[in-house]
């Protein structure tokens, strides 16, 4: 009793408080640092994002006629392989009649060709009308023309016969079927959906005054399912809807992350930021209803700072009090400590990431 007596009335001697010669008699504190940094601090909006396929496509029959062959659900087909046969055996026949049509109209051409040549012959030996040999040429140039048009029918066959057998125009899978062998299809008739899962974006709706801090180029926290990763903004589709005041964005995505539809939350700047100091949340501690950090003097005593914080993001907290950019602060063993009181420094970090929310 006598001791702390004295120790007391020393403090007042000296115009030291209690508190103050307690912190001193403390023993060494063992700590972790980080320094404080400064950044832009802007508040973050948490949207809901949709995982989608940048190719996807509902692939139909170019021509009419019975599936032979439709692939299945779920086949990863690659570009240029059937996705479904049609039986072409119609197509062949007519083929074969363009094929007979262009002979036919080929042999009257000669045989008019030759009739012209008898009568220009003649013609020439008063032998018979001009009247003649122009109907005879007017013939010619009519038959001519047959062969023309008889040629792009051929064509066309042919082409159509190519498009008997469906072809995937990209690299993808099959991700629904609405035919199977056996039935009939025309022209315009849906077969199959064709999803490439190699290309992917998010989509995501955001209020329109994003749009100006998030043009294209700007990398994007996503969360989803467990996972983090940046993305970066491919596109923003300059039509917002009138009624909700919203706008597309979209952001380029590699695959192996999540599936097409799934859902992920993107984390989007809503404003340009104000320049703040942050320090790593495990900087703050709560004490008595007040908030405040510990830094460090030059001779390595604690020194407490109140502070009032800010936006939070990914660990660090802004905060506002008297700090300095680059000052220490005390991350871990601040809980036990008092101001005044001696440390020993046995890990530093770096400087905490500007905060945002």
């Amino acid at each position: 009793m006598k001791t702390s007596a004295i120790v007391v009335a020393a403090a007042a001697t000296f115009g030291l408080s209690a508190p103050s010669m307690r912190a001193a008699e403390l023993p060494e504190a063992i700590v972790e640092v980080a320094t404080v940094s400064e950044g832009r601090s802007t508040a973050i909006l948490r949207l809901p994002g949709t995982v989608l396929g940048i190719r996807d496509a509902q692939i139909s029959a170019e021509v009419s006629g019975r599936l032979v062959w439709v692939a299945e659900v779920g086949e990863r087909i690659g570009q240029g392989e059937p996705l479904a046969v049609i039986d072409d055996h119609l197509l062949k026949l007519q083929l074969r009649n363009d094929w007979a049509e262009i002979e036919r109209i080929k042999a009257d051409i000669e045989y008019n060709q030759r009739q012209i040549a008898r009568l220009t012959r003649l013609a020439e030996q008063n032998n018979t009308s001009r009247s003649g040999l122009d109907e005879m040429e007017s013939r010619l140039q009519m038959l001519e023309q047959e062969l023309r048009i008889a040629e792009v029918g051929r064509d066309r066959t042919v082409y159509d016969l190519g498009r008997a057998r469906v072809r995937a125009p990209f690299a993808g899978v099959i991700a629904s079927r609405d035919t199977s062998a056996g039935e009939y299809t025309e022209p315009g008739d849906p077969l199959l959906r064709l999803v490439d899962t190699e290309s992917l974006e998010i989509s995501v709706n955001a209020p329109l005054r994003t749009a100006r801090y998030n043009a294209p180029g700007t990398v994007l926290r996503v969360e989803g399912d467990g996972r983090q990763l940046d993305a970066e903004v491919r596109a923003i589709v300059p039509v917002g809807d009138s009624l909700s005041r919203m706008a597309e964005l979209r952001l380029a995505l590699e695959p192996g992350h999540w599936y097409i539809g799934e859902a992920v939350t993107v984390e989007l700047p809503d404003g340009a930021g104000d320049t703040t100091l942050s320090v790593p949340r495990d900087a703050l501690v709560l004490r008595d209803q007040e908030v405040f950090v510990y830094t460090l003097s030059p001779d390595n005593k604690a020194i407490k700072v109140p502070v009032v914080t800010g936006a939070g993001h990914n660990g660090s907290i802004a905060v506002h009090g008297k700090l300095a950019p680059g000052a220490p602060v005390v991350v871990r063993g601040a809980e036990r400590l008092r101001d005044g009181q001696a440390v020993k420094v046995i890990h530093a970090r770096g400087e905490a990431s500007p905060a945002t929310s």
